[in-house]
């Protein structure tokens, strides 16, 4: 009994450190380019994914650079994808609203610079707009409080000629585990819901047949 009740206690312990995580993905030093001579897009980053209980306490940090990527050999893995399958799986637009809006992010800090140009002068601006106008409704739901050395971004056009973009990112963003999990669960039901939907049409037609 005693061992049952330990048991128990520890679970809710658990429960309880989860729903008071945040996870919090740092990138650091991204920096994507086409302007070099050859015009070959070119990266380097570091991304952080790290687990702070109460906003405070680091319990976990995990970094994911370049070096890591090329060894994941995401390329195959992309390609050996079942994307029918997954598209079937994906939510659908108002369910995808809610799941953002249930995720709450939090875009703590970001310092962004993005200098595009292409071969028209007039799709380069219009180009800049469009980037500027989404960046503005995406800041506008995630910072929950705008300061102004935190936030920063600026849009640059490159009148050259040419396709060429340029991307330096650092930025902190942030979500609460609660929050996370309230999405899993959305995504299980809606899994679980179209699973007995097949389910139910499959027997459907096999009784057209009787």
């Amino acid at each position: 009994m005693a061992i049952i009740s330990f048991i128990l206690v520890f679970f809710l312990i658990v429960v309880l450190m989860l729903l008071l995580c945040t996870i919090t993905i740092r990138i650091e030093e991204l920096d994507l380019s086409n302007c070099n001579h050859k015009s070959k897009l070119e990266y380097d980053f570091e991304i952080y994914f790290e687990l702070y209980v109460l906003n405070k306490l680091k319990i976990l940090s995990i970094k994911i650079d370049k070096e890591k990527v090329k060894k994941f050999d995401i390329k195959n893995k992309i390609k050996n994808m079942n994307f029918n399958k997954m598209k079937n799986e994906m939510p659908s637009k108002e369910e995808s609203k809610k799941i953002i809006e249930k995720l709450n992010i939090e875009l703590y800090k970001i310092n962004l610079r993005v200098d595009i140009g292409t071969e028209n002068v007039i799709i380069t601006s219009a180009i800049i707009v469009i980037i500027s106008t989404l960046l503005g409704i995406i800041f506008a739901k995630t910072i929950k409080k705008y300061e102004q050395d935190k936030h920063k971004y600026l849009i640059y056009p490159i009148y050259q000629n040419k396709n060429l973009i340029k991307v330096q990112l650092n930025c902190i963003i942030k979500v609460k585990m609660v929050h996370i999990i309230s999405v899993i669960y959305i995504l299980l039901k809606k899994r679980r819901v179209d699973k007995n939907e097949r389910t139910s049409n499959r027997r459907t037609y096999d009784y057209s047949y009787e």
